[in-house]
């Protein structure tokens, strides 16, 4: 890279980038100066997980060196502030003891007074947290945690044998000295980086072959992965956040920053002025707070052949606040927090908030309920035809595909009638933070106009009330 002749090293470094196993922090300055000829001959070569932490390089001055070579520095971050405990377990499901968990869980189920009536939003509150903590309390007792995965290559046995033959002639060469076994120790140093080199490759198409053959979305794909590039690290993020003329510093500033910034731009409702908003708004509220009718309001149980289906169809996804892998129609506060994290998006400035995307990580039991509610609101929109037949997102057997191939269709049919040529145009739009930008009172008066089961109504009312995230 530095020299502009091809040579056997630089080939080495080419196909060590090539493979990944290092990479270039790119700096387009020149780190050589001398009779006016400048050319970049320094570079810094990385790999992960140290790539991850270098920041601000910057090429300095020759500041009256005789090489010419401009020194190059860089900021690899130590933190200094303690860091709290994450919430987040990674559990060894593999190792879990059952009958134990069972045992334990229906031993800290029996604590609770079978006859005490739950008929209030602070008794479902006490009950659900009762219940999210028998769970957590017999997940500790019989399923261990993950230990950290161990992401060392798989050596073979050609490879173990070089590495001994290669440390027994070192040590006959210091002992004797002879040129002989000097040029014996670097045979076996070319041979041995040879086979580590075939190694990786083979590991790396083994990799690959695993991943075709597993399942998405289950725990072996991510397991795969995580073998072959390890980002669960613990990361000290060096650069400051800015918004609004504030720049935060600390992990506390970063996180009360992004909440502002939530708020006031993601969160953000619009002035409702016109005269139909106020007509809606007023609707709502008499939905929210006016007497159910009984007829409607037949309240149909959650049996537990429900619950276990539904189970089987959550995806095993990160844990939220409980940590855990109602005719009323209320839902507890403590399945309305979540955990989140943030992911940068491609490309983006690292200090502003908007280059960041909010991944918020739910109740499990929680999610349980809010899967069971959708399904049979899904079976009712299905069942009286209410949504259009257009719709694909959302639905089930029905994706993206289906829209490309009807607007396909309806492309060819009309590009040419009567024999002329005609054209078309396609508008494409994204609507900014539509999940998040949604007008809840418009949603409630919508659910109301298409008789939508009462019960089913006070759900996500409740849903909607009090969220946190």
């Amino acid at each position: 890279m530095g020299s502009r002749k091809i040579n056997a090293r630089g080939r080495q470094l080419q196909e060590l980038f090539k493979e990944g196993f290092i990479e270039c922090v790119n700096d387009d300055s020149t780190t050589f100066e001398k009779n006016d000829y400048e050319e970049k001959f320094d570079w810094i070569l990385a790999s992960q997980p140290l790539l991850s932490f270098i920041s601000h390089v910057e090429t300095h001055p020759t500041i009256g060196t005789q090489s010419g070579h401009k020194p190059l520095t860089f900021d690899i971050p130590i933190g200094v502030e303690p860091k709290p405990p994450s919430p987040r377990l990674s559990l060894n499901f593999k190792a879990a003891n059952w009958p134990k968990f069972r045992s334990k869980l229906n031993e800290q189920l029996m604590l609770w007074n079978n006859n005490r009536l739950i008929n209030s939003a602070l008794d479902i509150e006490e009950y659900t947290s009762f219940i999210t903590n028998s769970i957590t309390s017999a997940t500790q007792e019989a399923i261990p945690t993950s230990k950290q995965l161990n992401t060392n290559i798989k050596l073979s046995e050609a490879t173990k044998h070089l590495i001994q033959l290669k440390h027994k002639t070192y040590r006959k060469w210091k002992k004797t000295g002879e040129d002989s076994e000097k040029q014996q120790y670097y045979n076996y140093k070319v041979l041995l980086t040879n086979s580590l080199k075939n190694d990786r490759k083979n590991n790396f198409n083994k990799l690959m072959s695993s991943l075709c053959q597993k399942k998405m979305y289950s725990d072996a794909v991510w397991l795969t992965v995580r073998k072959f590039h390890n980002k669960r690290i613990e990361q000290t993020h060096s650069y400051n956040v800015r918004y609004n003329n504030v720049i935060a510093t600390s992990d506390k500033e970063k996180a009360d920053l992004f909440a502002e910034y939530f708020q006031n731009e993601v969160y953000v409702k619009p002035p409702d002025t016109l005269p139909f908003h106020q007509q809606v708004i007023q609707q709502a509220h008499n939905i929210i707070h006016g007497s159910s009718n009984t007829k409607l309001n037949k309240w149909k149980k959650i049996t537990s052949k429900e619950v276990k289906w539904t189970i089987k169809q959550l995806r095993n996804s990160s844990c939220g606040p409980d940590n855990i892998h109602n005719s009323i129609g209320y839902i507890p506060n403590g399945w309305k927090k979540a955990n989140i994290i943030l992911l940068l998006k491609p490309n983006k400035d690292k200090q502003q908030p908007s280059s960041y995307r909010p991944i918020s990580l739910l109740s499990c039991l929680g999610k349980l309920l809010e899967k069971i509610i959708k399904q049979r609101l899904m079976d009712i929109l299905e069942q009286r035809n209410i949504l259009p037949e257009h719709q694909a997102g959302f639905r089930p057997k029905k994706s993206t595909l289906n829209n490309m191939i009807r607007l396909t269709k309806y492309a060819r049919n009309n590009l040419q009638q009567n024999g002329r040529r005609r054209h078309s145009a396609v508008i494409l739009f994204d609507i900014k933070a539509a999940f998040d930008s949604v007008w809840h009172d418009g949603l409630i008066y919508k659910l109301n106009e298409l008789r939508i089961p009462q019960y089913l109504m006070y759900y996500l009312i409740s849903f909607l009330q009090n969220r946190t995230a």
